[in-house]
C-alpha cells in the first residue's frame, strides 16, 4: 500500500491512461520476484534493505512510466481522454464514442440479415433440415431438438453437420 501510495506521489499529473499508480506497484513486486529468482539481488539482507530497493524500482518504474506516456509518438502528453472530451459523463450534449453505434440495428441491417438467412434456408434440401437449422439457430440444444422432433440425437448431429457442410461450401464460395 505504501508503494502504491509513493507511486501516487511521484506520478502527479503524469498521464495514466495504460496505467496507474498501482499497476506500477503491481510491476515493482513483479520485477522484484523476477530479479530474485535470478539472483540479481544477493546483497540484500534485510527489510531496510528489501524496503529501499523497492522505493529504487518503484521510482525508476514511475519515471519509465511518465518517459512512456509522454513520447513524442504517443501525442507528447496532449492526447485526451475520451472523458476530457466530453467534459461530464452524464452529459448528454458532449462527445461520446457510445453514440457512435446504436443498441439497434439499422433497418437495412436487419433487412440484409433476412434475405442471407433466407438465401440459406433455401440451400438446404427439404423442410426437415431447414426446420433443424432453425431451431439451432433459435438456441436450441441437440437433444432438445431431437426431443420436439422424436428422432435420435445422433440423427439431428447428422443433419447439423450436412446443414454445416451446404453453409460452409456457399459461404466459401
Amino acid at each position: 500500500m505504501r508503494l502504491v501510495e509513493l507511486a501516487r506521489r511521484r506520478l502527479k499529473d503524469a498521464p495514466k491512461r495504460v496505467a496507474d499508480e498501482e499497476d506500477i506497484a503491481a510491476s515493482v513486486f513483479h520485477s522484484l520476484c523476477r530479479g530474485a529468482a535470478a539472483g540479481r539481488f544477493q546483497n540484500v539482507k534485510n527489510r531496510d534493505d528489501l524496503w529501499w530497493l523497492l522505493l529504487a524500482i518503484t521510482k525508476q518504474k514511475v519515471v519509465d512510466h511518465v518517459r512512456r506516456e509522454t513520447a513524442q509518438k504517443r501525442g507528447a502528453g496532449r492526447v485526451q481522454l475520451e472523458s476530457g472530451l466530453n467534459g461530464n459523463a452524464d452529459d448528454s450534449h458532449g462527445f461520446a464514442l457510445d453514440r457512435l453505434v446504436g443498441d439497434e440495428p439499422t433497418p437495412e441491417f436487419v433487412l440484409m440479415l433476412e434475405e442471407q438467412h433466407q438465401r440459406l434456408l433455401g440451400l438446404l434440401r427439404d423442410d426437415r433440415l431447414r426446420q433443424i437449422a432453425v431451431f439451432r439457430i433459435e438456441g436450441f440444444t441437440v437433444p432438445e431438438i431431437a426431443e420436439d422432433l422424436r428422432v435420435s440425437t445422433r440423427s439431428i448431429e447428422r443433419k447439423l453437420q450436412l446443414i454445416r457442410g451446404v453453409w460452409s461450401k456457399e459461404l466459401e464460395s
